[in-house]
């Protein structure tokens, strides 16, 4: 019978004996090159999307919930969204956030008219 305590020693009925540290992501461990890789992708994917915490007041609550209510997405997406409009609309642009760009098409140059004597 093993020592439950003893961790070194193989067991002698048919046991094996694991091997140390984590098991590999795939089928086999990874290469530094690889480790350093994810590890890069990853730390870029962490910046791509920055938390932040805030306290609503119970009408901004109240105007949050209507908006996902109103677009059926997810409450991150709907501030996404609001703070999109809400910069866009400062600069005029707010229709590009719904597929169609309010801006009408460059107006034709009107033709040149030839100089009277």
């Amino acid at each position: 019978m093993k020592d439950p305590c003893d961790h070194y020693t193989y067991d002698l009925i048919g046991g094996t004996q694991k091997k140390p540290g984590r098991k590999p992501l795939g089928e086999r461990a990874m290469t530094v090159a690889e480790r350093k890789r994810r590890s890069r992708e990853l730390r870029r994917n962490r910046l791509q999307e920055l938390s932040v915490t805030v306290e609503l007041s119970r009408d901004a609550q109240k105007s949050l919930d209507k908006m996902i209510e109103w677009w059926g997405v997810s409450k991150k997406e709907a501030i996404n969204r609001a703070l999109t409009i809400a910069c866009q609309s400062q600069t005029g642009r707010t229709g590009t956030l719904f597929g169609f760009d309010p801006s009408p098409p460059p107006a034709a140059k009107p033709p040149r008219r030839k100089p009277q004597p």
